[in-house]
């Protein structure tokens, strides 16, 4: 967890969030993070039940440490005055994560926004935009493929070279697979 601390911005909040869970699962502590603490036990509580609790209330405290020391010191001074790990979890997932709709309506923005700027290359443009795809698919929207074609195609039209592509392309009917499409985009003559 050291080289991977949460930044206030929370750009790397997955990644640190992937990190912690391996690190607390591996050694059966990720309930700390994701269950709230056992309430206190009363006096009359069993000896197993009073220790039981303590044992609980120490790994909890253990967790809370790692948690807050994999943390930037401005997010460390509020994380301190929580009590359980649990409590603090559950707060930056609730301030950090991203909803899957916000993740959804990024990866439309971008998809149908990005265009190719002059002296860039084709095929890492093209698999900028099939990356936005397979996000939205993972977040269960299915665009059709060949609206998808379609989009990479116009998104080149600022490149005289390729406006003629896409009119052959159409023309000619030509059919292809949406991963075959950057090899097929091999820089046109004119350009």
């Amino acid at each position: 967890m050291d080289r991977c601390k949460l930044e206030k911005n929370s750009s790397n909040f997955a990644d640190w969030d992937a990190q912690l869970r391996l690190a607390t699962k591996g050694d059966d502590k990720l309930k700390y993070l994701t269950e709230a603490s056992p309430a206190t036990p009363i006096a009359r509580s069993t000896p197993p039940v009073r220790e039981a609790n303590e044992t609980c209330q120490k790994e909890s405290a253990a967790v809370k440490n790692v948690l807050i020391f994999s943390m930037e010191p401005d997010l460390q001074m509020s994380a301190i005055k929580m009590s359980t790990a649990y409590e603090i979890y559950t707060r930056l997932v609730t301030m950090f994560s991203r909803a899957p709709r916000i993740i959804q309506y990024e990866a439309t923005s971008q998809f149908f926004d990005l265009n190719i700027k002059e002296g860039q290359k084709v095929s890492p443009h093209v698999l900028k935009m099939i990356e936005y795809v397979e996000t939205l698919k993972l977040q269960g929207v299915e665009i059709p493929e060949q609206l998808v074609i379609d989009r990479v195609l116009h998104s080149l039209s600022r490149i005289k070279g390729y406006v003629q592509f896409r009119v052959n392309y159409n023309m000619q009917n030509l059919k292809t697979d949406l991963h075959e499409l950057p090899k097929c985009l091999c820089k046109p003559k004119g350009t």
